[in-house]
């Protein structure tokens, strides 16, 4: 009987340890993340508890207090993991999902805690950007958060958060003071900075070109290892020298695109022109031109199979076909197998089909498990059924790593 006894607090560990490894690890999506707003009014969501009751319920009562109180919508919410998605774009889409604060006003704020990336971001709605500005909320999470995360105090350190928010959003002008005090001392830290990162990739930027161009490759070759550099982004940020060095790399793309390859007998190619290159192109080559993916220059010459280079533009929705081996393959219908439930994770059924040779094939896809709400909310929300708003958010906020 003891054995037994032994056997089953032994299987009962087990089991509570596989239960907790499964909610810590478990990924979310935006669509699977709680709304425990509609669900029971409350203002956190928490699937893997990760805060306990007592830390749950007061900042509860003070996300409730300043909905009241100022009519600031703010959620936090708190997850183990949202596997590879980016967390500031995972903020965005969940804000925007929700709606977080009123709608007309604009005045919601969503904190998203992601555990096992072990960062923490703010998205403000376009209400809020006055009063909690990105070097506010960059603030806040540094001098309030960051330090109680490091020492893995989730609890505490949400609390001096929400607490500074709080005093933010009851006096904003105070805020506002701040703000313009604390910009002067800023100002020429940031410039500082900025001019010695914009120095750093530039260097290293220059530094790579050039070894590229010393290179003993083809043209052709040439020309993809430029394209690498051909970061026009990297213009608004730092618009000097890289406006330079952009100018550069484009105006060696072309010299590069229309200088002939190598031929091995020595015959001089020369390059057709655009309209007459495609009667050299086959029926694959021809839809990939067709459908923008790619385009195609024609060498030839006297006596010798013309030299055929391809250009990818854009991928777009167009993935390679198995059969043809043309990017020319598109999905063109989807259909859910299995629906997903909260103990079983569903299937959707992919179909695709090859644009140039008609191929058809089919993947299945899994939907993730449903995720059930955190039961840890008793108190400090109000009772009854709520929304959020309809509240937009223009991606303003920050965040921050631990």
């Amino acid at each position: 009987m003891i054995e037994n006894m032994k056997s089953r607090g032994f299987n009962l560990g087990l089991f509570l340890i596989f239960w907790v490894g499964n909610m810590l690890g478990q990924s979310f999506t935006p669509e699977s993340v709680p709304n425990v707003k509609i669900q029971n009014n409350s203002y956190i969501s928490d699937p893997s508890k990760i805060l306990d009751e007592a830390t749950y319920n007061q900042i509860n009562t003070t996300l409730s207090f300043l909905e009241d109180s100022v009519g600031s919508e703010i959620a936090l919410v708190l997850l183990p993991s949202i596997g590879e998605l980016v967390p500031k774009d995972f903020a965005y889409d969940l804000f925007k999902l929700w709606g977080i604060g009123a709608k007309g006003t604009d005045n919601g704020l969503l904190i998203l805690f992601v555990l096992d990336q072990k960062r923490v971001e703010f998205e403000v709605g376009n209400g809020l950007e006055a009063v909690l500005p990105d070097a506010i909320c960059k603030r806040i999470i540094t001098n309030e958060l960051i330090p109680s995360f490091k020492n893995e105090v989730y609890g505490e350190g949400f609390i001096k958060g929400i607490a500074a928010i709080s005093e933010i959003l009851q006096n904003p002008n105070n805020a506002l003071e701040d703000i313009e005090n604390s910009n002067n001392g800023d100002s020429s830290f940031f410039l500082k900075a900025y001019s010695a990162v914009a120095a750093f990739i530039n260097g290293l930027i220059l530094l790579l070109l050039g070894r590229s161009v010393k290179r003993n490759e083809t043209p052709y070759n040439k020309y993809h290892a430029f394209k690498k550099y051909n970061i026009f982004p990297l213009v608004f940020i730092f618009p000097f020298p890289f406006i330079g060095i952009l100018w550069y790399v484009r105006r060696q793309m072309k010299l590069l695109r229309n200088t002939p390859p190598p031929e091995e007998h020595g015959v001089e190619l020369r390059k057709e022109k655009t309209v007459a290159s495609s009667s050299f192109l086959n029926s694959g080559q021809a839809k990939e031109v067709e459908l923008g993916v790619s385009e195609y220059d024609v060498w030839v010459g006297e006596g010798v199979e013309p030299t055929i280079l391809r250009y990818l533009k854009s991928p777009k929705s167009y993935t390679k076909c198995a059969s043809c081996n043309f990017q020319t393959e598109k999905l063109t219908s989807s259909n859910v197998i299995r629906e997903a439930t909260y103990n079983y994770s569903g299937e959707e059924l992919l179909r695709y089909s090859c644009l140039h040779c008609g191929n058809t094939s089919e993947k299945i896809r899994t939907i993730p498990k449903k995720v059930r709400s955190s039961s840890g909310s008793s108190g400090g929300g109000r009772s009854g059924g709520g929304s959020w708003g309809g509240g937009r958010s223009s991606g303003g906020g920050a965040g921050g790593s631990w």
